[in-house]
């Protein structure tokens, strides 16, 4: 794995507090891009003049763990597989450097992006409490006036994350590396490893971002259908379909064939 700790030395900082004001971004419009190690580490470096970098207790990368929750047959999955107009998804979210966990909603309609969240204790990580069952119920029925299905964890994923913010707090950028996946609901299953992949995503309410303009200007394109949580069902063996991603898995294939020819 590449080591960024040294390219990150050269971006100004902001603290937590101040992401939090300046770009929170819970409504926002996402773009999501898929590049080897190798080409983050090269688009890295133009970034350093607009963004700032977060840092926590001089703590630049930070490691995060989200469990996703679904129905028995997955019907969030399959909303999106079938290119449902509204689509929903639920997980808890551990921040692991800072022992800090949330139980997140997030819905997706007319390419824009509301997540609704609320913090919850570390030990409640991967639970749906009483708490969760209400929020989760009350959410979805304020979206679709129906009664929202029984859901339970499915997909465990873990990774590295960088967060950059546009000094114009227009912007938010998310870098995601090291990324491992597994099926919670199958004792046998085996975690797997999407070596050299990472996936930058943009969060704004803008159409024209800075992060785009750098990432385009290398030849990289904006993947299609790269919900990350959908990829992870498939990529655990729990999808009957999935032409929808074969676009986004073929890249996918490409990044990790370049790591197995060196």
């Amino acid at each position: 794995m590449t080591d960024f700790v040294s390219t990150l030395s050269d971006f100004s900082q902001i603290n937590l507090e101040q992401l939090n004001a300046s770009a929170s971004f819970l409504d926002r419009i996402d773009r999501k891009f898929l590049l080897t190690e190798k080409q983050l580490e090269e688009i890295l470096k133009e970034f350093d003049d607009d963004f700032f970098v977060l840092e926590i207790a001089g703590k630049k990368i930070f490691s995060y763990d989200n469990i996703y929750m679904d129905t028995s047959n997955y019907k969030f999955y399959n909303d999106h597989q079938n290119k449902a107009k509204s689509r929903v998804k639920v997980r808890t979210r551990l921040y692991k450097d800072a022992d800090l966990s949330f139980f997140e909603f997030k819905q997706k309609q007319k390419g824009v992006t509301r997540k609704f969240r609320y913090q919850i204790p570390v030990e409640e990580h991967a639970v749906m409490t009483k708490e969760a069952k209400w929020f989760y119920k009350w959410v979805y029925m304020s979206f679709y006036w129906e009664k929202a299905e029984k859901i339970s964890p499915a997909i465990r994923t873990s990774y590295s994350r960088m967060t950059l913010v546009s000094k114009d707090s227009s912007e938010r950028l998310t870098i995601d590396f090291n990324i491992k996946t597994d099926d919670l609901r199958n004792d046998k299953s085996k975690e797997v490893d999407l070596t050299n992949l990472v996936i930058v995503e943009s969060k704004s309410m803008s159409k024209k971002c800075k992060s785009i303009d750098i990432i385009t200007s290398h030849w990289i394109k904006k993947a299609k259908s790269c919900s990350k949580y959908s990829l992870w069902v498939v990529y655990s063996g729990l999808a009957e379909k999935f032409s929808t991603f074969e676009n986004t898995m073929e890249e996918i294939k490409r990044i990790k064939k370049e790591v197995n020819t060196k």
